[in-house]
């Protein structure tokens, strides 16, 4: 059998969030029984191609839209599985995945479209011939209509996994132009979503399956509290709807063999923990170990809670206790959380995404604070409780 996967990110080459480490776990999981897993995400230009050993090959693909030609270069990863790489940048290489912290880039449409494009046209080029095409959240969810619209590649099953409805790739209906899609597609029954384009919804309509990331949320989704408008489609195509609850990679999520931590220790050296407590307020300029220490790891975004903790910051200054917050997303609450870093002696702030400062802080943590309005599934829970937290 073979499987392509398609995402946005993939860690370690690329993370914003949980998407990526899911990304990153589950194609090696499923080549290691036995399927041959192709990766592809665009190479970004923050990917360190030598870090992680990724060797431009000699192939690249033409992407035409909109009386416009996209070159994409391709680049290749063997690990478990094998991972391609698609460099255009024009279109990717760019500070940020997805936009800076002011809004999206405005162009994203014709960014993560003709990345879908040129995966399907490597795929053909290629004679991959999958059985499966996978892929994950809006930015790739034109593949399964592009699979069966353009391609005509009837016989390939999709499946797309949903890990956060709430971002669905809405965009002006002059995409369909702009991305050489045909009007005949603009309709209720496809990507017309309130006279605009809904990638995500084209991805439930056009796809064999729709997975995401917890039983729960498989339910939430179909209703109008949780489903951000698409609700009544997916529960048009709840036949196709499964969830499956995510999970972590014990192997990467170790703190045995942590190379990020000050101290590396198992359930039966447990005390070792405190090391990294000790270590950790030392070097962020917090005080007294004796006082429990609370972190927070996440998207600065309203979803994630933050504006609870932003309100009641105050009263958090003035509590028996340490608070750690890490994080980085929407400018309201990166321009307030910058704004009162260093300002309290007992809450250590650091607006960044930091790979290495998150895991010393589940490392360090008695608790995790995790305020979220709601959660898809979550993974910083699952990272928290595997670190002793």
């Amino acid at each position: 059998m073979k499987v392509v996967f398609a995402s946005s990110e993939i860690y370690p080459f690329a993370k914003t969030g949980g998407l990526a480490d899911i990304a990153g776990a589950l194609p090696g999981k499923i080549a290691s029984q036995g399927v041959k897993v192709f990766g592809f995400m665009p190479l970004y230009k923050t990917v360190d191609i030598n870090r992680h050993g990724i060797i431009k090959i000699d192939a690249s693909v033409d992407v035409n839209l909109n009386n416009r030609v996209y070159t994409f270069e391709v680049y290749k990863k063997i690990d478990d599985a094998t991972f391609f790489f698609l460099k255009n940048d024009e279109l990717f290489g760019r500070d940020y995945l997805y936009g800076p912290p002011e809004g999206d880039y405005p162009d994203n449409d014709i960014r993560f479209g003709a990345f879908s494009y040129a995966v399907m046209e490597f795929i053909k080029r290629e004679n991959l011939n999958p059985d499966l095409i996978h892929v994950n959240d809006w930015q790739t969810a034109l593949i399964p209509v592009l699979n069966y619209y353009k391609y005509h590649n009837h016989h390939v099953r999709t499946v797309i996994t949903i890990h956060n409805l709430a971002y669905q790739g809405i965009f002006d209906k002059f995409a369909m132009e702009r991305l050489n899609l045909g009007w005949d597609l603009f309709h209720i029954e496809a990507l017309e979503y309130y006279d605009k384009v809904n990638f995500l919804k084209g991805g439930i309509v056009f796809s064999s399956a729709v997975t995401t990331v917890s039983p729960t949320y498989a339910k939430e989704i179909t209703y109008p509290e949780y489903g951000y408008g698409l609700d009544g489609v997916l529960r048009k195509y709840s036949n196709k709807l499964y969830g499956i609850l995510n999970g972590i990679d014990y192997d990467v999520w170790n703190p045995e063999t942590d190379k990020y931590i000050y101290e590396n220790y198992c359930v039966f050296t447990i005390e070792k923990k405190s090391i990294n407590k000790k270590l950790f307020l030392k070097e962020v300029g917090l005080k007294d170990e004796a006082k429990p220490l609370y972190i927070f790891i996440g998207r600065l975004a309203h979803q994630k809670g933050v504006d609870l903790i932003r309100d009641s910051i105050e009263e958090m200054s003035k509590m028996p206790a340490n608070f750690a917050i890490l994080g980085f997303g929407d400018k309201e609450y990166n321009d307030f959380f910058k704004s009162i870093e260093g300002k309290y002696e007992n809450i250590f702030v650091k607006v960044d995404y930091n790979e290495a400062l998150s895991r010393k802080m589940y490392a360090a943590a008695d608790f995790l604070l995790m305020p979220s309005l709601f959660e898809p599934c979550g993974l910083n829970q699952m990272i928290a409780m595997r670190y002793g937290t």
